[in-house]
């Protein structure tokens, strides 16, 4: 079953993902097909999963299905294309279509939620005749909705910015996830919504897991002296951190806001359940989010268990299928623990999925031109009929304009002191401007933009568009409503969670953040769909960009990934 999501890209549609062919046998072989139907298991959404077509639980959905229904917390891990979006939707609808509640969902980017917003409505469609009006969408661009919107409204999905402002800066949003009202919160891409602290403001809480030395020395006294000044020079900047200097995110402050107003509800107030789900989280993910959750209910001064009913559980399809490969790297700490571990080692894109990379020379690497010149060629001998374009690394979306920099100071106890200091802070900046301008002239973190990139593919004679604006996120410049391209241009960051079908390619210009990145990239073809009553798996095609040597670094991200090989394409 396909949904159009949007009107002007009538091709983009969103679906629940369904289970991979690995899964189907998994199930088979484990005996889950005696598993009851979702009809049976949901027996609130039964009008509603029949005219969609969705009938046998996939893994993932057997395992949480009975948990998330006795009320556990839970985050879901598990591949993607496997069906967690329905595992924690039909709970979480359930659960708030008999309480009379609603529902919050955070994703960390607003592609994403926006094909989660599609998802619900299917969902609702056959419950309630009013469904597109019952879920509100909190995403840049869109506008933010009346307080009768959202006083009548079922559920919110949106990127955390957006839904705190919504929350807090328009009439009723505090009653909408009041005690009485709230009935489940959904964190989908778990991990990105709750990242570690970044590098420039950790400090000595962070590394808790590491071994500390007898005696500081001189270095460790400076090293400390200098995170103490960040910290400070943070928290003059209005960044928000908890009584034990850990950075608050934008989904803390909401888990914080959800806390302070549950005893809104009074003597009717209850617990809200928590679904968190992605493919790459690990144990830190599970530790950060439990943690998160009870700094929000300290700083309400409220019981824990009283606003969320028990720390969050981890659940996979297989107990142990997404153990830790030992000879590989970690990121849980040296405890031992009774949760297996999860590693990017864990999750796999299908074997249909083929891997390939165009060689560039260092210099056409570092330019964007050349390389949308490559990307030209390849479409036009590949020739698919819906392209992804992700923009990675040094080409990602552009940071925002740096704010001026106040006027210096002048330093000394003499005129001559105070000349002095600002014809070296004047060379300073001097030398820094000139490296930039270097850089700039040598291709070098050359970041560009998807309008750009689309400008550059049709003087190359490919037609594209940035997906933002596919979606209606925003119009199309020119007031044209044709159809839109085949070839569709993103970031990096806008490919977790992401399903469209009859995706054909997905290319990736510039170097991934990290094996789990590009894992998360190469997932957006080979997905599964049904046909003729069985599971099959589209194959795809995913083309990297980069130099000789990057290219074995690529190689090994695809053995990670599940990969047999990488295979060069010549021009």
């Amino acid at each position: 079953i396909r949904e159009k999501y949007v009107a002007s890209a009538t091709f983009l549609k969103s679906a629940v993902e369904p289970a991979s062919i690995n899964d189907v046998e998994n199930a088979k072989s484990s005996g889950s097909s005696l598993d009851p139907s979702l009809s049976d298991t949901f027996p609130t959404l039964a009008e509603s999963l029949k005219p969609l077509g969705y009938v046998t639980p996939t893994p993932i959905q057997s395992a949480s299905a009975q948990r998330a229904l006795d009320g556990e917390n839970l985050l879901l891990i598990a591949p993607t294309g496997s069906g967690k979006t329905l595992a924690y939707f039909l709970p979480a609808f359930s659960k708030a279509i008999q309480e009379d509640g609603t529902v919050l969902v955070v994703a960390p980017t607003r592609e994403l939620a926006l094909q989660l917003s599609g998802d619900a409505v299917s969902l609702l469609s056959e419950k309630m005749d009013n469904a597109e009006s019952s879920v509100l969408l909190a995403v840049k661009g869109v506008a933010a909705p009346s307080p009768e919107q959202l006083g009548r409204a079922k559920m919110l999905v949106g990127t955390p910015t957006e839904v705190l402002l919504v929350l807090t800066r328009v009439d009723r949003g505090y009653g909408f996830i009041s005690g009485d009202t709230l009935s489940a919160v959904v964190l989908d891409e778990a991990d990105v919504l709750l990242p570690p602290p970044p590098k420039g403001l950790r400090t000595g809480l962070d590394s808790g897991s590491r071994k500390k030395k007898s005696a500081n020395t001189p270095q460790d006294a400076r090293r400390k002296q200098e995170q103490r000044r960040k910290l400070l020079s943070a928290k003059r900047q209005g960044v928000e951190f908890t009584q034990s200097n850990q950075l608050v995110s934008p989904t803390e402050k909401i888990l914080n806001l959800i806390a302070s107003s549950h005893l809104v509800g009074g003597d009717d107030a209850s617990p809200a359940q928590i679904f968190a789900g992605s493919a790459t989280a690990s144990r830190k993910t599970l530790d950060r989010l439990n943690k998160s959750l009870r700094n929000a209910a300290s700083a309400a001064a409220v019981t824990f268990n009283m606003v969320w009913s028990g720390d969050v559980k981890a659940c996979r399809p297989e107990e142990g299928a997404l153990e830790a490969d030992a000879g590989g790297d970690s990121d849980s700490s040296s405890e031992s623990s009774d949760e297996p571990q999860h590693t990017i080692r864990a999750v796999t894109v299908p074997p249909q999925v083929t891997h390939q990379y165009v060689q560039l020379s260092k210099e056409s690497a570092a330019q964007p031109t050349e390389i949308l010149k490559a990307v030209a060629s390849v479409t036009k001998v590949l020739n698919p009929g819906i392209a992804l374009i992700f923009l990675c690394g040094e080409f990602s979306k552009p940071k925002e304009a740096a704010k001026a920099n106040a006027k210096p100071v002048p330093k000394g106890s003499t005129a001559k002191a105070r000349r002095n200091s600002m014809l070296k802070y004047k060379r300073i900046s001097a030398k820094i401007k000139a490296q930039e301008q270097m850089k700039q002239n040598d291709g070098q973190g050359a970041s560009i933009s998807a309008r750009k990139v689309c400008a550059t593919l049709k003087e190359f004679g490919v037609e594209s568009e940035p997906l933002h604006v596919a979606l209606g996120l925003e119009g199309r410049g020119d007031g044209n409503d044709e159809d839109t391209p085949s070839c569709l241009v993103t970031f990096e960051g806008s490919a977790r969670g992401l399903h469209f079908d009859d995706v054909d390619v997905v290319f990736v210009v510039g170097r991934p953040k990290s094996a789990a990145s590009y894992l998360h990239l190469a997932g957006r073809v080979g997905r599964s769909s049904a046909e003729n009553g069985g599971i099959v798996v589209r194959p795809g095609t995913v083309v990297s960009f980069c130099t000789k040597g990057s290219s074995v670094e690529l190689e090994k991200w695809v053995k990670q990934t599940g990969g047999t090989s990488l295979k060069e394409v010549v021009l």
